[in-house]
């Protein structure tokens, strides 16, 4: 559009909506760069476009804004809702004044009262172009939006102005109001009447999303893909196997491996996770044959240093493997361990194998980290509870007493070396422990208890007394 018939203050009607959409506040000072789906909108015979001197008023009112003038701004927006013939911009104008800095008295209640009236008689409404810039501002107010929304409906109902476009503000109204459900059926309509329309796909299918309509999602990503979309296919699956319609998965999944380009890493990464989760829900409904084979595909695919390779090959020997199979990986992955020398490598692998309950291996791993590492404090506590639990009780004391060396904070260190000296009947070396746990963590129960066996095994009945009404009157909290 040329510039010039933009400063020619509207002579044309197109410039004249275009120049309107300032009314709404999306434009600072200059009136070119203009969104481009209102500049390109046929005017609709709702409502009058605003004339000239209503124009000049709100362009001195934004001048205003841009200089930090809110009093000006205020004036020259009062004005405006005297002297123009379309109110609706400068109430909305006004009303985004407040909710930077707040109107005196009860103004702002009354201009909102005026706003949501513009909205009543549709022969009479704003242009629809404000509506929009109305809807899609972060600071409209709920009432606003509604009795917009009320419009809307109203101008569907009578058939009157562009359906395509009432349609399009209705789904984002909708959506600004929770109603999420609805803006996906509003966007079906949209799209039969727009059916080769990316922006309408789009925006419905991330709404089949958050609403986890997994069978709709998958009938629109079938159309995108049919319609060329092809790098989708492999969402395309992804969908189809959280609708439940795992065997049209299973063929799009084939589609993409044969498309792959296996110089391209990341791309083969990302085909096998797909195939990784796609697998694990096969798995979880049952499917475990159909599973297997998607384990194999993504084993196939995957890079082998990468976590999605890795976990499918390790769900093929723990799930699918003979035991043969299972014992050969990991007597394999033990004398891959044996070749590493990087000491926090080994606390990582080492804590890894902790929490896997493979505690033999942990301790193994932790006493080669401690040998470069033996300052950390998480080298010695991961393998005194690492001993503990393997039933090692020597080892688990010595080691807990060692973290204890380089912090005497942490309450788990003291009460699991006193419990392993409580296994070694070792009362006397445990009682110190246990106390320290209790000074550290006086709630904790299980440590009154010990020390009652404790004290009652030596013999000192007093001290025994006391932490089995201790360890009682816990019980009762």
């Amino acid at each position: 559009m040329d510039t010039a018939v933009l400063k020619a203050h509207g002579r044309s009607s197109n410039g004249l909506l275009v120049v309107a959409s300032l009314l709404a506040g999306c434009l600072a000072a200059s009136l070119v760069s203009l969104p481009r789906a209102i500049a390109q909108a046929p005017v609709s015979a709702t409502g009058d476009l605003p004339n000239v001197e209503c124009l000049r008023l709100m362009r001195r009112a934004e001048v205003a804004r841009l200089s930090s003038q809110a009093a000006a701004e205020v004036g020259w927006l009062k004005r405006a809702l005297q002297d123009c013939n379309e109110p609706a911009a400068p109430l909305t104008a006004l009303l985004r004044v407040h909710g930077r800095r707040p109107l005196p008295g009860n103004e702002a209640q009354e201009l909102r009262k005026a706003l949501i009236a513009t909205f009543d008689d549709p022969s009479s409404a704003p242009p629809p172009g404000v509506l929009e810039h109305i809807a899609r501002g972060e600071e409209a107010e709920e009432s606003v939006l509604r009795a917009v929304f009320g419009l809307v409906e109203k101008q569907l109902a009578l058939g009157s102005g562009d359906r395509a476009r009432f349609l399009r503000l209705k789904a984002l109204l909708e959506q600004r109001l929770g109603r999420r459900r609805e803006a996906a059926e509003t966007l079906v309509e949209l799209r039969s009447l727009e059916p080769g329309n990316e922006e309408i796909a789009w925006a419905l299918l991330r709404l089949f999303t958050i609403l986890s309509n997994w069978e709709d999602a998958a009938d629109l990503l079938g159309e995108m893909v049919e319609g060329g979309a092809t790098g989708l296919r492999s969402r395309y699956a992804q969908t189809l196997a959280r609708a439940g319609r795992v065997d049209e998965a299973n063929e799009q999944l084939l589609l993409v491996a044969a498309e792959l380009d296996h110089s391209d890493q990341l791309q083969l990464n990302d085909f096998a996770a797909n195939v990784l989760a796609a697998a694990w829900n096969l798995r979880d409904s049952g499917r475990l044959e159909e599973a297997e084979g998607l384990f194999r595909l993504a084993d196939e695919h995957a890079p082998s240093d990468e976590r999605v390779g890795r976990e499918a090959a390790l769900a093929l020997v723990h799930l699918y493997g003979s035991a043969e199979e299972r014992a050969a990986h990991q007597q394999a992955v033990t004398d891959s361990w044996q070749q590493v020398k990087d000491p926090q490598l080994l606390l990582n692998e080492g804590a890894n194998q902790l929490s896997a309950g493979n505690y033999d291996r942990a301790i193994e791993l932790l006493k080669r980290a401690a040998e470069e590492l033996g300052h950390l404090e998480a080298v010695w506590y991961n393998l005194g509870f690492a001993a503990y639990r393997a039933e090692r009780w020597d080892e688990a004391w010595q080691s807990l007493d060692r973290a204890s060396e380089l912090n005497d904070q942490r309450a788990d260190t003291f009460f699991f070396s006193g419990l392993a000296l409580i296994r070694l009947e070792r009362w006397e070396e445990a009682i110190p422990r246990l106390l320290r746990t209790l000074e550290l963590d006086p709630g904790r129960r299980l440590a009154h208890y010990q020390l009652w066996v404790a004290f009652r095994l030596l013999g000192r009945e007093d001290e025994a007394a006391r932490h089995q009404a201790a360890y009682d009157a816990l019980g009762n909290e």
